[in-house]
């Protein structure tokens, strides 16, 4: 029985070692190299960055090249003052003409300053929203690697305890062929050595879909096989007060919602300014020919420049342009009040965190304590079972002590951990 159980899972650790090491630096960098996420993310800020330029602002002329061609075959009839009259059925008329145009925007109540100013801020505001999704991902990457040691870390435990039940077995099976143990004693043994194994199979599952899911953040195949660290690493000393102020500086969330607000602001500015003139430099340079069969002139052609200034003034357009002013500055009154929640939001965050990053740090402190008294009572219990001064249930509840103090300590070394990524992720220091 005791082979049997051992060898699946001593044949599972030789393929674990004969796979390639998975270092979280690598796990990282391959994730912020080929992550679906960051690649969209990035497109979004480039296509910002493109789209950042003065002709989108309207600060660049326009030229356009017009060309035209009509044929009239309209019958006519022309009554002249001298009492004249000329008729023709099916009279050609003709006009050719040609134009090159150039337009200029000279002045609009400078609202193509304004508009340059909001596509630098989208272009500011793509840059900020790629790195929220690099620092979500390094997060999560980072979050998914100590995990699969986490859980790789407590199936050695459950792997420990697996032989502590399989050593109880063998006492029993050999104390009741003495005589010192009854048949229900190698029974219980048994089937709590089952529930073991089957605790063993459950880790086990856990840790598969940890993997694959690391194997997702960094977009290569899901079923690709690797091992991890062995230990989670320490935490580094961390201190609130300049997390809280590298946060309202460095926090990502908090400069978008800055950004989002400025652009608020220069979209109200520009929406303004269709309530100003507006003056137009232009210049057209054309060629123009009419003939006609019938008429005062059998032909005209021009040819030659035209240039001059355009004013128009805005008097009333039915409240259009007021009402979407009004509009805009209820989208800056959001914006104002969505990066006061933001600050908010993030200020908590950051204590809640930092009493989770405290707590795990006591907890550690705890368990580490009760491991070593845990683990010298299990020797005792075992010896103390074997010559039959204890019950089984005894041994049993020592076993699990120590089965569930390894785990509360491995689980507030990974919840530490965690707490430490997420307050350089608000501090803006992840990366």
């Amino acid at each position: 029985m005791r082979t049997l159980l051992s060898l699946p899972f001593l044949v599972l650790g030789l393929g674990a070692a004969a796979q390639p090491l998975l270092t979280a630096e690598e796990a990282l960098r391959t994730a912020l190299e080929r992550n679906y996420g960051i690649t969209i993310a990035r497109l979004d800020a480039e296509s910002a960055r493109v789209a950042n330029n003065i002709g989108a602002a309207g600060m660049l002329p326009t030229l356009d090249a017009n060309g035209l061609y009509s044929m009239d075959h309209a019958s006519t009839k022309q009554q002249f003052f001298s009492g004249e009259q000329r008729n023709a059925d099916d009279a050609n008329a003709q006009t050719v003409s040609a134009t090159l145009t150039l337009n200029w925007r000279l002045f609009d109540g400078l609202g193509m300053f304004a508009a340059k100013d909001r596509l630098e801020a989208l272009e500011r505001i793509g840059g900020t929203q790629l790195r929220q999704q690099v620092e979500a991902t390094a997060y999560d990457v980072l979050a998914g690697y100590y995990q699969v040691v986490q859980l790789e870390r407590a199936q050695r435990v459950q792997r420990s305890g697996l032989r502590t039940s399989q050593e109880r077995l063998s006492i029993a099976g050999t104390g009741k062929q003495v005589g010192s143990y009854s048949g229900l004693d190698v029974v219980q043994a048994r089937l709590d050595l089952n529930a073991d194994s089957a605790q063993l199979v459950a880790l086990a599952q856990q840790i598969a879909e940890a993997r694959s899911a690391l194997n997702q953040l960094m977009a290569r195949d899901v079923s690709t096989s690797y091992t991890v660290d062995t230990l989670i690493p320490p935490t580094a000393p961390l201190e609130l007060a300049p997390l809280r102020q590298a946060a309202q500086g460095a926090n990502s969330s908090l400069q978008l919602a800055r950004e989002q607000h400025l652009a608020a602001d220069l979209a109200v500015k520009r929406l303004k300014s269709a309530l100003w003139p507006t003056l137009d430099g232009y210049a057209d340079y054309g060629y123009t020919k009419n003939t006609s069969a019938v008429g005062l002139l059998q032909s005209n052609q021009r040819t030659g420049p035209d240039y001059g200034l355009r004013l128009s003034v805005p008097l009333f357009h039915g409240g259009v342009t007021d009402r979407v002013v009004k509009l805009g500055r209820i989208a800056q009154q959001q914006a104002v009040a969505a990066e006061e929640q933001v600050k908010l939001d993030v200020d908590r965050q950051l204590l809640d965190t930092w009493n989770r990053y405290t707590n795990a740090h006591q907890r550690m402190d705890l368990e580490e304590g009760n491991l070593a008294g845990a683990r010298t009572q299990m020797d005792v219990a075992l010896e103390s079972y074997r010559i039959g001064v204890i019950t089984a249930v005894q041994l049993r509840d020592v076993q699990q002590a120590l089965i569930d103090a390894e785990n509360r300590l491995l689980t507030a070394r990974y919840e530490a951990k965690l707490a430490e990524l997420q307050l350089n992720w608000l501090a803006g220091t992840l990366l």
